[in-house]
């Protein structure tokens, strides 16, 4: 079934996973931390999702909370370090897929970046090469050579993306992260209670408080086929997504982030276009065809 809201979100609070903690890091256990993520699809503007889309924008975003911490020097939540993750050796690590029943090897969807509007750092700057930031927010590319820049949009860790055999497409090392070479004024700037960029508030019914952090931002092209009798729900997993929040200032730009703690699988589905949109875009074609001739 179709899902109409614009926000698909979580609530994970993370009990029993391993997760060290000493008191020499200070960073809280896994049992003490309750994360939110949510995928807010566009419902508006040239990406919004709806029965008229050529692409669909999804943002990534999260939040979390620290319960009440007894040991003696205490647990400091400044925000969200990371959300994602690479695979591992076993093949098992972070997966995003999305599943479009008419996809096949041959003929698919396409899933990449989609631009975060932003500009790294102020300065006019955007990514290393000049293009537009696209993929993970600005605060999220501190890593990405060279320092200070913002990095190249086709970063290693900026996201990759495949086709899986049945021409599915999937997405993989979504490893930005706010922990190293943070040179991004304003980032760490209390945002929300409790810290910053996703920093939030445990309330007694076991809600968050807080602003959420935008992480990543993903555009979706879907595939066109004419004679396709209605609009299509495109279903999207996120497996074995690792988080990790930022507990510590180091200086110089670089931050201490906990341990990695990993989420269960979330699913959300979005809809896109049938045969009314597909014909559209052949006329478009069809008429730009006949004004070149004229």
């Amino acid at each position: 079934m179709h899902v109409n809201k614009n926000v698909v979100r979580g609530l994970l609070a993370v009990t029993g996973l391993a997760c060290a903690a000493t008191t020499v890091s200070a960073q809280a256990v896994a049992s003490n931390q309750v994360w939110e993520v949510r995928f807010v699809v566009d419902n508006a503007g040239p990406f919004a999702q709806g029965p008229n889309a050529t692409a669909v924008g999804i943002t990534m975003q999260a939040r979390v909370a620290l319960r009440a911490n007894t040991a003696t020097n205490g647990s400091t939540n400044l925000g969200i370090s990371r959300v994602g993750g690479s695979p591992n050796t076993s093949g098992t690590g972070f997966l995003m897929t999305f599943a479009d029943p008419l996809d096949s090897a041959a003929n698919h969807g396409t899933i990449g970046r989609g631009e975060t509007g932003e500009q790294f750092n102020g300065s006019g700057i955007n990514d290393s090469t000049g293009a537009a930031l696209a993929g993970h927010f600005a605060a999220y590319r501190g890593s990405y050579a060279p320092s200070g820049s913002g990095g190249s949009n086709t970063d290693t860790s900026n996201g990759t993306f495949a086709t899986a055999a049945n021409g599915n497409q999937t997405v993989t090392n979504v490893v930005g992260s706010r922990a190293f070479g943070n040179t991004n004024p304003g980032n760490l700037a209390p945002s929300a209670p409790g810290g910053a960029l996703g920093a939030a508030t445990l309330n007694g019914d076991g809600t968050l408080s807080g602003e959420f952090a935008s992480i990543y931002r993903f555009i979706y092209t879907p595939r066109f086929q004419l004679g396709v009798t209605f609009p299509r729900d495109i279903t999207v997993t996120a497996a074995n997504m690792g988080v990790r929040y930022v507990f510590r200032d180091q200086g110089g730009g670089n931050f201490s982030a906990a341990n990695a703690v990993v989420l269960p699988a979330q699913t959300f589905t979005f809809r896109v276009p049938g045969p009314g949109a597909a014909a559209l875009v052949g006329l478009g074609g069809l008429i730009a065809g006949r004004r070149r001739r004229a």
